[in-house]
């Protein structure tokens, strides 16, 4: 394990560069022009995280264009500063994963020491060359939709939310599909990091169980995805996990089910079987903050899961007569459960009328007069009697209908270390 955890970390701090083509960062652009609309070239621009406060520098191009390059998740603050024109400032701008952000930006003349402050300049249109087609959804709606199932808080669960997206499990016994790809036709990355199953039988699964509290948002591509999108013909899914900022934050959940909460399902009612058992209780928490104000950041996360459930379960077992050794069978004919065409025996075991039945007792029939083996008799009589007669012949054998107690534990831990190394570049070590 240790030597897994450093190999990963080594990765991570050698080949940083090559993460950020893979679906973990994005662009913000725009364009600098004076009161009269004219582009302004060689002009100081200025991106400014407003959670971590690194800072970004570049100047505008002879269009008056600028670009910043591989941008992490968050809001950023633009400034813009020239001579014989005021300072201009626009905040609130959220960068997103996989979708450039543009912020224009017009001068007004003025001293350089008065400032023109904008919130939130970001066009909320797409007007970069990104065909990507999907959403973007972010922390807070990550943590506040109610994704808790039986399986935990899993947020690719959102996925079935999104245009094109069906679920076929109940139509075909499949899984969910994307626009009609295959159901193992999906792309799920964690940090730009390759986090498929390929072993499993369904689609949206992933083997590290990120909770929803431990990510800053993720992008859901259905379709025309880019190149670094490019995988499968199904959904893209890119995660991103969060980082610490300059400020201390903290946060504590919990979410507790049981079946004192809930009424009867409608097939135990049919089937007279007790209330299904399912308790489960998630408890967790994350804490994120500065080491180093401006330069190192931190983050950590924990979930715990512990459930108990019961499944209704129909298992084959001996009638009472064949128990005995008596088997019983049809003459002229051949043994049916109750429910079907031709049945021998109604819903509660009885033999149906007109039915001729015939029997051949083992015991009596035996040249050798053994009996019944004492051992194999004893695991016969020690399996309960059926109560269900649509299973086996009806006559000799029938189900046995019952609810299956499980119990599960899980334990998600993940812990992130963000270093700004300078105006350029960024470093982070995570392990999950």
């Amino acid at each position: 394990m240790r030597i897994r955890v450093s190999v990963a970390v080594s990765l991570v701090c050698l080949f940083s560069s090559l993460v950020l083509g893979q679906g973990t960062t994005s662009r913000l652009v725009g364009v600098v022009t004076d009161p009269s609309g004219a582009a302004m070239a060689s002009v100081t621009v200025k991106l400014i995280s407003e959670g971590t406060g690194s800072v970004f520098i570049t100047t505008t191009g002879n269009g008056g264009s600028y670009s910043f390059e591989a941008v992490q998740p968050g809001k950023y603050e633009v400034t813009v500063e020239a001579p014989g024109f005021r300072k201009s400032s626009s905040k609130g701008n959220a960068v997103t994963i996989g979708q450039p952000t543009t912020v224009n930006i017009k001068l007004e003349v003025g001293n350089l020491t008065e400032v023109v402050e904008v919130t939130g300049a970001a066009q909320t249109v797409q007007t970069s060359s990104s065909a990507n087609i999907g959403n973007i959804i972010e922390q807070r709606t990550i943590t506040d939709l109610p994704i808790v199932g039986t399986r935990g808080r899993n947020p690719i669960g959102l996925v079935d939310l999104q245009p094109g997206v069906i679920d076929t499990q109940s139509i075909s016994g499949g899984a969910v599909v994307v626009f009609g790809a295959r159901d193992r036709a999906w792309n799920i990355t964690l940090d730009g990091i390759d986090n498929n199953e390929s072993s499993s039988g369904g689609s949206n699964f992933a083997p590290l169980r990120t909770n929803p509290d431990s990510l800053t948002e993720f992008r859901v591509i259905t379709s025309n995805p880019s190149a670094e999108y490019g995988r499968s013909s199904g959904a893209q899914v890119a995660m991103i996990t969060r980082s610490g900022t300059n400020q201390l934050h903290g946060s504590l959940f919990e979410f507790y089910r049981s079946p004192r909460f809930n009424a009867n399902s409608w097939d135990n009612n049919f089937n007279n079987l007790v209330k299904g058992q399912f308790v489960q209780n998630i408890f967790g928490g994350a804490v994120g903050g500065p080491i180093w104000k401006n330069k190192t950041f931190f983050f950590a996360n924990v979930q715990g899961l512990t459930a108990r459930s019961s499944a209704q379960l129909t298992r084959t077992v001996y009638t009472s007569t064949a128990r005995q050794g008596i088997f019983r069978f049809v003459n002229g004919g051949r043994n049916n459960p109750a429910g079907v065409p031709g049945a021998s025996v109604d819903a509660s075991g009885n033999v149906v009328a007109g039915v001729n039945i015939g029997t051949y007792n083992v015991v009596t029939s035996d040249p050798l007069k053994l009996g019944l083996d004492k051992t194999i008799q004893g695991l016969v009589t020690g399996s309960p009697l059926p109560n269900r007669f649509n299973v086996g012949d009806g006559l000799n054998t029938a189900g046995f209908a019952f609810a299956a107690l499980s119990q599960e534990r899980q334990h998600d831990i993940s812990f992130k270390i963000d270093h700004i190394i300078d105006s350029r570049n960024i470093v982070y070590a995570r392990v999950s």
